[in-house]
This record gives C-alpha cells, structure tokens and sequence, in this order.
C-alpha cells in the first residue's frame, strides 16, 4: 500500500489536465465579467454620445419644426446600435432666461420619455436673455449574461448647448 502511495505522488501524467480543469472555471467567469464590463462602458459611452449629438444638431438652427424634431430624436437612436432600442428614452427642449433672468421652458419635444417633470439647468447657468438646448437621455440597459451585474442598469444623462446662429432656437409648427 505504501508502495501505491508513493508511485502515484510521483506520477505526472494528467497532473496538466487537472490544473486546467481547476483554473477554466475562473478563466472563464473573468471573461465573461471583462465582457459584460466593456458593454456597460460602450452603453453608457454611447448614451452620452446621444444627448451630446441630440442638443448640437438642435442648436445649429435658427428655427426647427416638429417634423425636424421629431427626425433629430428619430436618427439619434441609431446611435445606441448595437443594442435594442426599446428602452430608450429621449427629450430635448429649450429654456431661456427673460430680462430680469427667470428661466422657462420655450419648448419641448420628446420620444418614449416617461418623466413629466420639466428639463432644468444648473442655477445660474443662463443669463439674463440667453437661451440654452437642453437634451436629457434615459436608458435602461439589460446586462447579455447578468451574472455580476444587476438585472438593469439605468444610465441618465443630460447635454446642454447655446444656439449658434441666433439667441433662441424657435419651435414652428410644420
């Protein structure tokens, strides 16, 4: 029995196949986690990337219709491709400033946005007769594998930009 003991603490052969079938498990959770990683990074790179593009095209005009709103916030989704669409919530609107430097919204338009409340911007942001695009983006991202993440990751986030060619950019119906 000793003698047993001894030739199988020296034998090697499938000493490899062992060790592989030790570490695979973990080799295999930290690519799905690096996976899963790169993913919520791309989501939420491209979820910014959205209300930045979404509040620098409403801002290059003078005036804007419903028809042009309605195509700014339609061809912004595109942008969130390769991922489904589905929960992608979407608002753009413009506040500006009075004489005395009150803030009101001139106009909003919005594409599966769920919040009723009113876009707003940082105290003091706009000065008295300035106006300012507000976008705002909500989306709610579903992990492919969810094994380290939780079930939904919401991602919000809000662009601002001044009007180029004029002081407001005016809402006209089509």
């Amino acid at each position: 029995m000793i003698r047993f003991v001894r030739r199988a603490a020296k034998e090697e052969r499938g000493a490899a196949a062992v060790e592989f079938a030790l570490i695979f498990p973990i080799i295999f959770a930290l690519n799905i986690a690096a996976a899963e990683a790169l993913q919520v990074y791309q989501v939420q790179r491209n979820v910014a990337h959205i209300a930045a593009v979404m509040a620098d095209i409403t801002a290059q005009a003078r005036t804007i219709t419903d028809g042009e709103l309605q195509d700014v916030l339609q061809a912004s989704t595109s942008i969130i491709h390769p991922f489904p669409t589905a929960s992608l919530q979407q608002r753009v609107a413009s506040l500006s400033a009075n004489s005395s430097g009150s803030v009101s919204v001139d106009w909003t338009a919005r594409r599966d946005y769920g919040s009723s409340a009113a876009p707003t911007i940082p105290s003091g942001y706009l000065a008295a007769n300035e106006s300012v695009i507000v976008t705002d983006v909500i989306y709610d991202y579903r992990p492919t594998f969810g094994l380290f993440l939780p079930e939904t990751i919401r991602f919000s986030r809000r662009a601002y930009s001044r009007p180029r060619l004029s002081v407001k950019v005016e809402r006209i119906s089509d």
